[in-house]
């Protein structure tokens, strides 16, 4: 009996080396690159990330890498970690689940735009929200906080935004104060998907509407850098004559001390929440009225939070503020 075990034993430790030496090491698919030409500066090791228990395996975003330029250097990601972490840092997450999914296809689609037009030497996309998307690492993030996050990025998995069979430019902001802004009345090219559409429901929004007070001599100073010509004669009262309005409803162009100003350069000039403002003037100061925050074109968050409360799913939502276009699955672009 124990001649017979050990020669059972002998066998099996044969065969199994014999197998293991004829069998081909296998290795996982590489996974695709996100802007391949600017991905292939990147030598940092994949961001690992905690899949929920319900993740689908080897889904889109799993499998896309993309470097980010973070505070800390270049770092090399998966979509979903990227993702989860954008939406932490952009949206709030006590939102209805559907506008989550909602943001999350606007950002993935934002993404994966930029990733074809990098604007970084090394990286495709950055954390600084004034150039690109704001991000803020998982790990950080309270543990329910990051399951929401992650789960609105996996119900979404791999959908996109596409018009006329390309990505959009999926832009989007806090509260638009009642109704969107038309892109060519922000930054003077028109994008056909990018139009004025109402927007209620958002009169939660921390900065729904907003007062700012601005000393007179600072508010002469700031306008005669815009324009020179600018004259501040007679009463101050006086001085705010004709103002035209976009389609939107925000400052197109407001006549000041003679002089015609684009509300887009004074929303820069001031910090003011929006172009949708109200302007009071005497002898101490400038009081500017705003609604709405942000530059008002595209996804509004706090409007896609109330849809989703009014029954709406993501896609309707994400069809409303992006007019025309298609959801699609990002692997069919």
């Amino acid at each position: 009996m124990r001649h017979s075990l050990l020669a059972s034993l002998a066998a099996t430790l044969f065969w199994t080396a014999l197998v293991l030496l004829i069998l081909p090491t296998e290795h996982p698919a590489a996974a695709p690159v996100a802007s391949l030409s600017v991905m292939e500066q990147s030598v940092l090791p994949t961001e690992a990330h905690a899949a929920p228990e319900n993740a689908v395996p080897n889904g889109f975003d799993d499998e896309t890498l993309l470097s980010v330029q973070t505070d800390q250097g270049v770092r090399l990601m998966d979509l979903h970690s990227y993702l989860t972490g954008v939406l932490l840092a952009e949206m709030p997450v006590s939102f209805e689940d559907e506008a989550l999914k909602a943001q999350a296809v606007a950002c993935r689609t934002y993404t994966l735009s930029r990733c074809h037009n990098p604007r970084h030497e090394g990286a495709a996309i950055c954390t600084d929200s004034h150039c690109c998307q704001s991000w803020q690492d998982a790990e950080a993030a309270a543990p329910e906080d990051r399951e929401r996050a992650a789960a609105a990025v996996r119900a979404t998995d791999g959908l996109v935004l596409t018009y006329d069979g390309t990505l959009i430019d999926a832009t989007f902001f806090s509260c638009s104060g009642g109704r969107t802004e038309d892109a060519a009345a922000v930054w003077g090219g028109d994008l056909p998907y990018l139009k004025s559409v109402a927007s209620p429901g958002e009169e939660s929004a921390s900065h729904y509407t907003d007062e700012l007070h601005v000393p007179l001599s600072d508010f002469c100073a700031k306008l005669t850098a815009l324009d020179d010509r600018v004259c501040f004669s007679g009463e101050p009262g006086c001085w705010v004559n004709a103002v035209q309005y976009t389609s939107g409803g925000g400052v197109d162009h407001i006549e000041l001390g003679g002089c015609s100003f684009r509300g887009t350069a004074l929303r820069k000039a001031f910090s003011l929440r929006s172009t949708i403002f109200d302007l009071k003037l005497n002898a101490d100061e400038a009081v500017f009225t705003t609604r709405g925050n942000g530059h008002r074109v595209g996804l509004s968050q706090y409007g896609a939070d109330a849809m989703a409360r009014a029954g709406n799913d993501f896609e309707t939502i994400l069809k409303w503020y992006y007019q025309d276009v298609e959801l699609v699955h990002a692997e069919a672009q």
